[in-house]
């Protein structure tokens, strides 16, 4: 319950309370509550202590689990959302995730816990920082190196990143919901005040900030700064935009929003095939690795000291992506048993010229096309797990028995997909392999 910071408006608010409570028998209880009081004079403060015989609470104090203060909020108060999700990321680090499960943990959960937060402050850099620091550090591994920048990783799928929101601009969009009803003069008390106190009542495109305003206030001025300077400082497009984004909101959510204030990529002609509707996740983060040119063969890890750089399987020639994953005797035999089983007629020699062929080849959504891009995804997971098996395990998987795995993924998935139709593969083949 709010009230003015004198005496007769929190004795007005007491008698409702009474008058209620009389009437309902829901009465407050005065051992359980406290009263917050800012900005107040001591003789006022006192005589409101007096008659309210309530006990004075101390700020800042958290409600709904959100910290609310008479200043500006320090990083420090901060601290329980970082806890929460510091105590996320330990409870799952302890089980066995892909790379592709601890995207979806951080997207899914710890973008949910973020965004009850975002959607009421502008979060400092430093917590910004901290909290991409943690999520990080689980994605790769604590103290690992991260293959991908950040920057990256928040772009969406099509761009060449994992989805993962970009915290600033994700902080911008939901708050840019509080600037739509400071602009539409929401009616609430909250939102009069704003008028009165910091517009004192002035047409919002005159709107200006001064030195002493709040965090909040200072960027959600900024925000609507952003949009104006983006439209040139037509304020008739700016105000459209906001008239539209309130709009859609309803139907859409605040996602148009959030692509307003990212900073866009450059769509990535391999991402279609990466992300490719039917494809295992960890199949498809691996792949998404290679396109990028960051999965980790020795040719990349030089800063190691690697005495042997040469490829495991053959130990003829240096390990790189193009030779592990097709110029090598061992995966090349693989794609023999695999090109001719899924009808992929391409001589490949390289990621590029394997994407290239499935763009233009394998586009559309037909059963082939899409048994052919599932198929060059969980090749090359097979072929990059039967290596780290070898290396890291001293496992040595013959090649019959990789294509037969390869074969089976690829046969469960179609069949999920398309159980009523007789899929066109060589079943023969299948249950020989």
């Amino acid at each position: 319950m709010l009230s003015r910071g004198d005496p007769i408006s929190v004795k007005i608010l007491l008698d409702c309370l009474d008058d209620f409570g009389s009437k309902s028998g829901l009465k407050m209880n005065i051992l359980k509550s406290n009263i917050f009081m800012a900005g107040i004079k001591e003789r006022d403060s006192l005589n409101i202590l007096s008659f309210s015989q309530l006990t004075q609470g101390s700020m800042p104090f958290r409600y709904l689990g959100i910290p609310l203060a008479a200043e500006r909020l320090k990083v420090a108060h901060y601290e329980e959302l970082i806890a929460k999700i510091r105590e996320y990321i330990s409870g799952w680090s302890a089980s066995t995730l892909s790379y592709a499960g601890r995207t979806e943990l951080i997207r899914s959960v710890v973008q949910g816990v973020e965004c009850f937060w975002l959607s009421i402050f502008p979060i400092p850099n430093s917590v910004r920082d901290k909290i991409i620091q943690i999520c990080r550090n689980f994605l790769w591994g604590t103290g690992g190196k991260a293959h991908i920048a950040w920057t990256t990783i928040c772009l969406p799928k099509d761009e060449g990143g994992l989805g993962i929101r970009d915290l600033q601009a994700w902080n911008h969009s939901l708050l840019a919901k509080t600037l739509w009803n400071i602009h539409a003069r929401k009616d609430s008390l909250w939102y009069r005040w704003i008028h009165h106190y910091y517009l004192h009542n002035r047409p919002f495109r005159d709107w200006t900030v001064a030195r002493s305003d709040s965090n909040l206030i200072k960027n959600i001025y900024s925000i609507r700064t952003q949009i104006l300077h983006k439209y040139g400082g037509n304020w008739q497009k700016t105000e459209q935009q906001l008239i539209n984004w309130h709009n859609n909101h309803q139907v859409k959510g605040p996602k148009n929003v959030y692509n307003f204030f990212r900073d866009a990529g450059t769509k990535k002609p391999w991402a279609g095939i990466v992300w490719a509707s039917g494809i295992t996740p960890k199949h498809s983060f691996t792949l998404w690795l290679a396109a990028h040119k960051r999965i980790q063969t020795k040719d990349r890890l030089g800063h190691l000291e690697l005495e042997d750089g040469t490829c495991n399987f053959c130990a003829a020639q240096p390990e790189t992506a193009a030779h592990l994953f097709f110029n090598c005797p061992f995966s090349a035999a693989i794609w023999d048993g695999i090109k001719e089983w899924t009808g992929i007629s391409r001589q490949m020699t390289t990621l590029s010229s394997a994407f290239k062929w499935l763009k233009k080849e394998a586009r559309g959504t037909s059963k082939k096309s899409k048994g052919q891009k599932i198929a060059m995804a969980t090749t090359v997971y097979q072929i990059w797990n039967a290596r780290n098996r070898l290396i890291f395990e001293g496992e040595v998987l013959h090649i019959d028995f990789v294509i037969h795995k390869i074969k089976t993924h690829i046969y469960k998935i179609m069949y999920s997909l398309y159980p009523h139709v007789l899929i066109r593969l060589e079943n023969s083949a299948l249950h020989h392999g």
